[in-house]
C-alpha cells in the first residue's frame, strides 16, 4: 500500500473566534477533527485532516526569552499523533507532529481560543480509521483522543469528478507560499468544528472541479450551492455559468448565515459540464448556533381530514406525548397554540395539520417526516423504557429521536470499579459528536452525563460519575 505523508502545515497563531457565548462550550483539548479529499493525481489522494485545539487545557510554563520585547513568555507544547489504519489489511501509518505554542501573557488563554491544523498525507483509496491523539509530558501520554471513519476516493481522469467541500473560517486571495494555510493562491483557513453562527456569522467553503472537458482551450460550465435545512427545504441557492482555461478549477463562496435558525444544514455543490455533460455532487453537514433567531412556524392552512389521520382514535394521553416527544421540531409559537387546546378533537386536528406541513418540508421519506418520527418513537418506547418512565422520556430515547440512530455504540458493561456506561458517536452531526450516558442506580435508567452536541450538557470530568465509590 502507497501511504505517506505529503506535507503538514501548522498554525501556532492563536484565533479568538468569537464562540465563548455557546452555552455549553465543548472544553476538551481536540475540540473537533474534520477532513477532506483532493485530487493528487489519478490514483492518488491527498487527505487534509483539519484539527481544533484548546489552548485553556494546556499547561503553561513562564521562561526568559532573552532578546525578546516580552522577556516574560508562556510556553507549552503539545504533540499531535496521527494514526490512519486501513480497515481491511490492518496496516496502518503513523504522523507526529509537534506544536511549540509561545505568548506574551493569559490574555490569549480562553475559552473561545483554539488552535487550527492541517495536516495533509498521500493515500490510496480504501476504507479506514482515523485517529488523532494529543500527547503531552516527556513521556508522550495521550491526554485526549477523537476518531473517525474515512472512506478515501480516487479521482479518475475520465470523468468530471468534484473534490470534498472543505468548510472555513476565512477565504481571501493573495496569500504566498510560506502562509501556513496556503492553496492555490489563497488564504483558507478550515472551521474543524464545522459551526457557524454567534461570533462567526459567514460560512466560507472550498471545493475544486476536476475533468472538465476543454473546447478551444477553454471550459464552460454550470456551477450551483445551495443550503438545505432539516425539512428538505432550500435556504440559499446560487448558480452561475462560467468559463475558464483549465480542466481543474477551484471553486470558493461565502453565505451570510446570521438570520438562520439554530440548526443542522447541509451544504450542496452541483457542477454540470456544457461540454461532456456530465455531472459531479458533493456535500457537506454543517451546524448553526443563532440562540436568538426564532425557528420557523410550519404550519398548513389545507382542509385536513382527520378521520384518516393516525391520530383519530388516540386518547389525550397519547396526543400528548407524541406532541412532546416531537419537541425539536416545534416552534415556540405551536407549543403555546397546543398548551391552550382545550379538547380532544382540536388535539387530534391540530397534530393531523402539524404532520401534514412535516411531510411536505421533510419529504415522504425524510427524517422529520410522520413515518420516520414514529419508528423512532415507536423503536425507543419498546427498548429504553424504565420502571418509571416511557423511553421518550428518558435520556437515550430523547437522543435518539432527536439525532436518530447513532453511528456506533460503545457499551461497557458493570465491573468491579466502575458503572454501566455507554458512549453514542454521531459522526455527520457538527463534524462528530458524542453522548456519554451512564446508569446511576443500577436499574438501567441511563442518565446523560456529557455531551460534545451544541445545546446539550457538556462536562469533561464525566468519568468521575463511572468510578465506583470506595
Amino acid at each position: 500500500m502507497k501511504l505517506k505523508l505529503f506535507t503538514a502545515f501548522l498554525i501556532i497563531d492563536f484565533m479568538c473566534l468569537g464562540m465563548n457565548t455557546l452555552a455549553h462550550a465543548q472544553t476538551d483539548l481536540l475540540r473537533a477533527i474534520d477532513y477532506a479529499q483532493f485530487r493528487y493525481n489519478s490514483t492518488s489522494t491527498t487527505l487534509e485532516v483539519y484539527t481544533s485545539i484548546s489552548p485553556s487545557r494546556l499547561t503553561f510554563h513562564k521562561v526568559r526569552v532573552i532578546g525578546s520585547p516580552d522577556s516574560n513568555q508562556l510556553v507549552s507544547t503539545v504533540k499531535l499523533e496521527f494514526l490512519l489504519k486501513n480497515l481491511r489489511n490492518d496496516s496502518s501509518y503513523q504522523v507526529f507532529n509537534e506544536l511549540p505554542l509561545r505568548m506574551p501573557d493569559t490574555s490569549a488563554i480562553s475559552q473561545s481560543a483554539r488552535l487550527v491544523t492541517v495536516t495533509r498525507i498521500l493515500a490510496d483509496t480504501g476504507k479506514y480509521r482515523l485517529q488523532v491523539n494529543a500527547l503531552a509530558g516527556k513521556a508522550d501520554t495521550t491526554i485526549d483522543s477523537l476518531e473517525r471513519n474515512v472512506v478515501i476516493r480516487d479521482f479518475p481522469d475520465s470523468e468530471l469528478t468534484v473534490s470534498s467541500i472543505e468548510l472555513c473560517s476565512d477565504i481571501s486571495p493573495g496569500a504566498s507560499k510560506n502562509d501556513p494555510y496556503y492553496k492555490n493562491t489563497l488564504h483558507v483557513v478550515p472551521n474543524p468544528e464545522l459551526t457557524y453562527g454567534t461570533g462567526m456569522p459567514v460560512a466560507s467553503y472550498y471545493a475544486e472541479i476536476y475533468g472538465l472537458g476543454l473546447r478551444n482551450d477553454s471550459t464552460e460550465y454550470n456551477v450551483s450551492w445551495h443550503i438545505v435545512d432539516t425539512y428538505g427545504r432550500t435556504l440559499m441557492d446560487t448558480s452561475a455559468l462560467k468559463a475558464g482555461l483549465s480542466s481543474d478549477v477551484v471553486e470558493i463562496g461565502s453565505d451570510d448565515i446570521s438570520s438562520m435558525p439554530t440548526g443542522r444544514y447541509a451544504l450542496e455543490l452541483f457542477v454540470t459540464d456544457s461540454v461532456t455533460r456530465q455531472s459531479a455532487y458533493a456535500s457537506k453537514y454543517f451546524f448553526v448556533y443563532n440562540p436568538y433567531v426564532k425557528q420557523p412556524v410550519i404550519s398548513s392552512n389545507e382542509n385536513v381530514n382527520v378521520l384518516s389521520s393516525p391520530f383519530y382514535e388516540m386518547g389525550e394521553k397519547e396526543l400528548n406525548n407524541l406532541f412532546y416527544a416531537a419537541n425539536y421540531l416545534e416552534a415556540p409559537q405551536q407549543t403555546d397554540e397546543y398548551r391552550k387546546l382545550k379538547t380532544v378533537d382540536a388535539k387530534r386536528r391540530f397534530l393531523a395539520e402539524f404532520w401534514v406541513a412535516q411531510n411536505r418540508a421533510a419529504g415522504a421519506g425524510g427524517f422529520n417526516s410522520w413515518r420516520s418520527f414514529d419508528e423512532r418513537y415507536k423503536y425507543v418506547n419498546h427498548r429504553y423504557n424504565t420502571a418509571y418512565q416511557q423511553g421518550w422520556l428518558t435520556d437515550r430515547g430523547r437522543v435518539y429521536i432527536h439525532y436518530g440512530k447513532p453511528d456506533e455504540i460503545d457499551r461497557h458493561p458493570s465491573s468491579s470499579g466502575s458503572k454501566p456506561y455507554q458512549i453514542w458517536t454521531y459522526n455527520s452531526i457538527q463534524g462528530g459528536v458524542i453522548f456519554v450516558f451512564v446508569d446511576l442506580t443500577g436499574f438501567n435508567d441511563y442518565v446523560l452525563i456529557h455531551s460534545t452536541a451544541r445545546g446539550e450538557v457538556s462536562d469533561p470530568d464525566w468519568q468521575q460519575y463511572v468510578q465506583l465509590q470506595q
